[in-house]
């Protein structure tokens, strides 16, 4: 295990980087959990900080980690959630990829990644494009993620997991979608938020009751949101 200081930069948000923070507190890995201002991150990324101008980033005894996977794997490695067995570490790649095509498309649903000046910036989508693909999100793309993550636990005998017979990083990340997607539906109506959408908000049905048709995620949720150091880090940080 890494003896240096870890140190994890980040907006005051869950974004990309709430699975690094659930990985560290799960595993009991101590870290320095810095959430910057928009300014500072404009700071580090015009004074060439950020290896990829993004966030979040991983400093790690004073290198520099970019890229959510990359860095969500390192967590889950530090803190003995990666499988051992290569095809188990290939099935759990498999879901924590899925989490990042989930998060992508979520928020492509708000913004569009362009390229100005040799910056990566999000631009605000139009209202009414934003809830076209909402409309598509909630109702076809996400329901098909949660079917095959409760297929993959059916498949899995004997075990009530992802992967294996333990607890890893998989079970996490899908954790870790379900609970952005609630935050989502909760903000939907909330102007001031990144994830307010005007009326009307869309034919699908809220996440927590789509939850209702799979119970292996359902439990699932339950598992990890019970387990005391998870359980005390939501309390702290409701967002």
């Amino acid at each position: 295990m890494n003896k240096h200081p870890i140190l994890l930069y980040f907006g005051d948000g869950k974004g990309r980087a709430e699975l690094v923070r659930l990985i560290f507190i799960y595993g009991g890995v101590p870290f320095e959990d810095r959430r910057i201002s928009f300014q500072e991150y404009v700071q580090m990324r015009d004074n060439g900080e950020l290896p990829f101008g993004q966030l979040p980033i991983l400093e790690v005894g004073g290198t520099l980690i970019s890229q959510s996977c990359a860095i969500t794997r390192y967590a889950a490695k530090e803190a003995g959630l990666y499988p051992c067995d290569s095809v188990q570490a290939a099935l759990s790649d498999m879901v924590v990829d899925a989490w990042r095509d989930l998060l992508d498309l979520l928020y492509g649903c708000y913004v569009d990644r362009v390229v100005e000046k040799g910056q990566l910036i999000m631009k605000m989508r139009d209202a009414a494009v934003r809830l076209e693909r909402l409309d598509e999100y909630f109702a076809v793309i996400v329901p098909m993620h949660l079917r095959r993550f409760e297929l993959l636990i059916t498949q899995n005998q004997d075990s009530t997991f992802l992967v294996g017979q333990e607890l890893t990083w998989a079970d996490l990340a899908v954790f870790d979608i379900l609970s952005t997607l609630d935050e989502a539906a909760s903000l939907w109506t909330t102007p001031s938020t990144f994830f307010y959408i005007p009326e009307p908000a869309g034919p699908y049905r809220l996440p927590k009751e789509l939850l209702k048709s799979y119970p292996k995620l359902e439990a699932l949720k339950k598992t990890v949101s019970e387990t005391p150091n998870i359980a005390a880090w939501l309390q702290a940080h409701p967002y």
